[in-house]
């Protein structure tokens, strides 16, 4: 991943298929998993180095580089998102004179942490290294989450023959057996059809049937009363099961708490160094989407 980084950051911008080509030439296949760009584009636009889709364009382009820090009251450690160089890495380590620590991620670059004694210390070495500090960089994130109500995803007809399919459980927070028939009465709920050819999502609103993403539709199936999100505030520690992982921007919030991609354990999704501030703002966040889908 360490290698496909680099390529963005001095590519700058392209489209889908540049980075599709790329990531297959430079990270390995794995058998029966996901392929090596989606595993790419998880990874990096999760830990803010990449942007992709509509937020660039209909390709991907990289995120300039910052060091996403907490909050500067009580924390003076950030991490480095976006384009990095070899030179960038050489001037940031030299500012930091042993203040910085690169530490190895399974499936993602590698995790560049800088520590400081104080946000005024910071700033200096910022600006000797010539990039910018984001103090409170997980709730800056989450400040640009609009959230979607499914009239703003466009209206579809449901498939028809040769797909099997399935409908998300809000008791089970996961995919149940269903059918055509089922999917074409229901007023409300979301249905995932699978085929050799592909994999589609449509939602179901007030008898209408819409395509949208799995992981905003989840949460209007949840509710603003979701339970999906578990909290240990005293480890710093938010969870979520694995197959309803938080959309877009709140994962990326999520994940830019520590730096680091959440890990999996018992069937959770778990995110760390989330503090009592990023954890109501991302309560609030989902909730919201909960709300918007009534």
């Amino acid at each position: 991943m360490n290698e496909l980084l680099q390529w963005v950051s001095a590519v700058a911008s392209g489209t889908d298929a540049t980075f599709k080509r790329k990531a297959a030439e430079l990270l390995p296949s794995l058998r029966g998993g996901p392929a090596a760009h989606n595993r790419a584009m998880w990874a990096f636009g999760s830990l803010a180095h990449c942007e992709f889709g509509q937020a660039a364009g209909g390709g991907w382009r990289v995120v300039p580089p910052v060091l996403a820090a907490g909050d500067p009251a009580t924390s003076a450690t950030a991490v480095l998102c976006g384009a990095r160089s070899d030179a960038l890495l050489e001037r940031l380590a030299s500012a930091a004179a042993g203040r910085m620590f690169t530490l190895p991620q399974r499936g993602a670059p590698d995790l560049v942490r800088v520590e400081t004694a104080s946000a005024g210390e910071m700033i200096s070495l910022a600006r000797e290294v010539g990039i910018p500090v984001q103090w409170n960089a997980a709730l800056a994130v989450l400040a640009a989450y609009r959230v979607p109500s499914p009239a703003s995803f466009p209206e579809t007809a449901l498939p028809s023959g040769g797909w099997k399919v399935s409908r998300f459980s809000r008791s089970r927070m996961d995919w149940t057996a269903s059918t055509l028939a089922e999917a074409g009465c229901a007023q409300r709920g979301l249905f995932r059809f699978s085929s050799d050819y592909g994999t589609r999502h449509i939602v179901r609103h007030a008898g209408i049937s819409r395509d949208a993403p799995p992981a905003v539709a989840k949460f209007w199936v949840l509710g603003r009363r979701q339970r999906a999100m578990r909290l240990d505030l005293s480890k710093g520690i938010a969870s979520f099961p694995i197959t309803v992982r938080p959309p877009g921007l709140i994962d990326r919030a999520l994940v830019v708490c520590s730096g680091t991609l959440p890990s999996v354990a018992e069937r959770h999704l778990v995110y760390s160094g989330v503090t009592a501030p990023v954890a109501a703002a991302v309560s609030a966040a989902l909730r919201n989407i909960g709300e918007g889908a009534k």
